[in-house]
């Protein structure tokens, strides 16, 4: 079993062995739990490749279930189940943005190159995420997975994997001597100041 993921499950059995958990507590272990999902599926960044971890996790984590012994807590077997769901909602949530992404693009037409998305994804799902936040697309009434949804038809580019990416914005090193988290936008910025400098 992959390390961290062995030490969380000990580490949740000594807390479930040594106290009543709070739902409070219960809660912050689910957070962990999900951060820990990310950090050992999503690395790869290719679709494939983390459906393939995701169900490589899952099948570890009901192995350890099976093989826990009825001598381990109530609560702590039936976390071992909430473990397993939270992977299971992830590969579900893979499957309908997989969907969400086929029903929106027009799979018989080819990409239009002269309007076509030329940064990374990651840039394009910084800009979305911005936007979102900003509530500058209909006054903030669309969910950022209808927004996801809505640009990958406009550029027909795949944006499935686009959790993990507003995932890693949260835990990126702010840019140097600005103290920001926006990669890509700050790097506009950037570039609009000196053009527009320029132009006088």
């Amino acid at each position: 079993m992959e390390q961290k993921t062995e030490r969380f499950i000990k580490n949740v059995e000594n807390v479930f062995a040594s106290r009543q958990v709070s739902i409070i507590e219960f809660e912050n272990l689910i957070v962990e739990w999900r951060q820990l999902i990310f950090e050992r599926c999503y690395e790869a960044g290719d679709v494939v490749q983390v459906h393939r971890n995701l169900n490589h996790l899952k099948i570890t984590v009901q192995w350890f279930a099976k093989r826990c012994s009825s001598n381990k807590s109530e609560d702590f077997r039936e976390f071992l189940q909430v473990m397993i769901q939270c992977i299971i909602v992830e590969l579900q949530s893979m499957q309908l943005g997989s969907e969400i992404f086929e029903r929106t693009t027009d799979i018989k037409g080819t990409p239009d190159v002269s309007f076509s998305w030329t940064a990374s994804k990651r840039a394009l799902i910084e800009l979305i995420c911005a936007l979102h936040l900003a509530k500058c697309i209909n006054s903030g009434n669309i969910s950022i997975q209808k927004m996801v949804a809505q640009f990958s038809k406009l550029f027909k580019i795949n944006l499935d994997n686009y959790h993990p990416e507003i995932y890693k914005m949260t835990t990126r090193t702010p840019v140097k001597d600005k103290g920001l988290h926006a990669y890509f936008l700050s790097s506009l910025v950037d570039r609009f100041n000196e053009k527009m400098l320029n132009l006088k």
